[in-house]
Formats: structure tokens, sequence, C-alpha cells
């Protein structure tokens, strides 16, 4: 009886509790078809931020009412439907990334009788991946270039607007596969690989010259298995676009591996390589931690100064530089640089902070060129 009472008390407990929470907000996917299609950006972004949106829906009714919605304007304007409902998953999976983007469920041991105790001779499963809805809106709106045999010219653009999704997610396995199975390994991770995505492998068949979806295969590898990383790195040594990003990664990596010498000529080769600020930085700002580490004081601080110089403000290496001088006695420049850095106004994007996303830096120029093309 008691039993029975306590099991009831939890009930209504239970009842109280789902009925004082408020309900997921339920978006209306082909409203905000027809608003992106209009040009209000901003209003669809505003919905897709708010907290209890449900991606779960926005992929079901994608999946339900796109079809019909992009052929609704007719083939005058299917190519442009295509191209709206593929960014609207864009903008769908980048406001959900951070929230859900997969699940691992580990299997239970398989043990024969009388030996669950000891463990001893007990086989474990390969675990199950199950694809959250971002990285599935994601593939959702790649589907619907990849039906055209030959990539239209704004397909480039919006891959590498999927790809800025994809790595601020900082989930490798969406654009490779499962570490286990890359290295050659006699048992997978993942048991059920079929359902593995591999994202960059069909977008580099469809643009096998784009110099930054090779790179993507560098960062993609850079920590899990770092000879792979190594040869996509090393490819690129020389590319005029991306060369640069190459060998100051690759100089990461090698600086990570203690080989501060080899780090050292490749943030070099790096900046000898490009103009562009957010590498000139992270290859300064990792010299100055190579430096660091040597106790090679006055070097790191030069290098810490370039670094601020590339970008002024960023916290990172502002706070790095203002540390060494304060050890150096520099009391009141050090507190200069730290009250220069948090009045600066507007605070820069530290590159530090974004290292491991990525290309996400570059989604600003990217969606806009995609919404400049929807508003065409």
């Amino acid at each position: 009886m008691i039993r029975r009472r306590s099991l009831a008390l939890l009930l209504v407990l239970w009842a109280c509790l789902a009925a004082g929470r408020p309900a997921a907000t339920t978006l209306s996917v082909v409203a905000l078809l027809d608003q992106y299609a209009a040009g209000r950006f901003d209003a669809v972004v505003e919905a897709l931020a708010a907290d209890d949106v449900d991606f779960e829906d926005v992929l079901a009714q994608l999946r339900r009412d796109g079809p019909v919605w992009m052929d609704a304007g007719g083939t005058a304007d299917r190519a442009r439907r295509e191209l709206v409902a593929a960014t609207f998953a864009l903008e769908a999976a980048r406001a959900g990334a951070w929230r859900d983007w997969k699940r691992t469920q580990k299997q239970p041991l398989m043990c024969a009788e009388g030996e669950a105790a000891a463990r001893a001779g007990c086989h474990q499963p390969a675990s199950v991946l199950y694809w959250k809805a971002p990285p599935l809106l994601i593939e959702w709106g790649c589907e619907i270039f990849r039906r055209d045999e030959t990539p239209r010219p704004i397909e480039r653009w919006w891959q590498l607007a999927a790809l800025a999704v994809a790595q601020r997610s900082e989930d490798t396995q969406f654009l490779t596969q499962d570490p286990a199975v890359a290295r050659g390994l006699g048992t997978a991770e993942i048991g059920n690989v079929q359902d593995e995505i591999m994202h960059l492998l069909h977008v580099q068949a469809r643009f096998p010259g784009e110099a930054r979806f090779m790179l993507a295969q560098g960062i993609a590898r850079d920590r899990v298995w770092p000879e792979d990383a190594l040869v996509a790195y090393g490819s690129l040594n020389a590319d005029p676009d991306v060369g640069g990003e190459a060998m100051m990664r690759l100089g990461a990596m090698q600086m990570r591996q203690r080989r501060p010498d080899d780090a050292l000529k490749l943030f070099d080769q790096a900046e000898e390589l490009t103009r562009d600020p957010y590498v000139i930085f992270l290859a300064r700002y990792f010299r100055g931690q190579v430096h660091e580490q040597r106790r090679r004081w006055d070097d790191a601080e030069e290098a810490y100064r370039g670094a601020v110089a590339a970008v002024p403000h960023a916290q990172s290496a502002t706070i790095a530089l203002a540390a060494l001088v304060f050890r150096d006695g520099r009391r009141a420049e050090a507190q200069q640089l730290v009250r220069d850095m948090l009045a600066a106004d507007p605070q820069p994007s530290d590159p530090w902070r974004g290292f491991v996303h990525a290309d996400d830096r570059f989604w600003p120029q990217l969606v806009g060129r995609l919404r400049a093309e929807i508003a065409r």
C-alpha cells in the first residue's frame, strides 16, 4: 500500500511539474520560408534563435512541406526557392548547433554466463550514433544541390557556408567519419557506420579544386589522426589562398607535439604566405607561446606585441603580453594594456577564441552572399 501511495504521489508531482513547464515554440516552416524569400532575413533568424525552438520539428516540416513549397513558384522561380530552402536550413542548423548535434549511445557489455562479474572475455559492442536535427538540416540542403550533376555557381558559396556551420559545431565526425575506421583499426568506435554522413567527401567530389575544403580535411584530422592532417596541410604549403593558414595550423600541431623548432619555422612561413590578420595574429601568438615555454621572455614579448599589432586589443595576446610585462616589473604598462583592452569599442573578435571554429569567421560574408542572391 505504501509503495502504491508513493507511486501515486510521484505521478501527481510529475504532472504538476509538466503542467508548469512552458511548451516548446512551434514554428511554421512554410511561413518562415515565405519570410526568408521576401528578404526578411533578420526576422527569421530571430525566430530560430528562441530558446525553446524544436529543431527536430523544423526538420520534419522541411522534409514534409519543403518540396511542395519549392515547386509552388513554378519553373521560373524554382532555382531561387531551392536556394531559399537550403539557406534557411543552414540558418536553422547554425541556430541549433550548440544545443544538440548528435548522440552516441554506448552499448552494454556482452558476456558469457558467469563472466559478467569479472568481465573476463566480455565483448564491448561498438556504440550507436544518432544524428540530431542540425547536421541533418545541413544534409537536407546539400541534397537539394546534389540533384544537379553539374554544380551551379551559387552552390560553391552555399557549401562554404555549410562548412562554416559544421566547423562551428566542433564535431569533426560529421565532416569525415568514425576516427577508428579512418585510422585503419579493425574495430570501429561506431557500429552503425552506414549512418555516417561524411559531408566533406561528397562536397569535395563536387568541388575538387576548392582549397578551403582540402584545408578543412586537415582541420578535421588535426587532433585525431595527425598523420593525415600533415598530408592535407603539406599539400597546401604554396597555395596562394590558404597556404598561410595551413602552415599556421601545421605549426600549431607541431607545437603540441613538442617540436618547437619545426613550429617556429612554420609560423615564419605562414606570415610569408598571407596578409590575413587572423592568420598573422595566430602565428605570432603561437610563436609567443613557444618562446614562453623556452623561457625566452624577450622573444615572447616581441611575438605577443606583434600579435596585438595584427588584431589590436584581442584578449588572448593582450593578456599574455600584460602578464609578461607585469612579470618584468612594468606594472603601470601592464595595467594600461588591460584597461585599453577592456575599453575597446567594439570589442575585436579574438582569433584564438575562434581557432577551433575555423571558417565560422566567414559566416557573415558567406550568408550575406547567399542572401544577396535570394534578393535579386
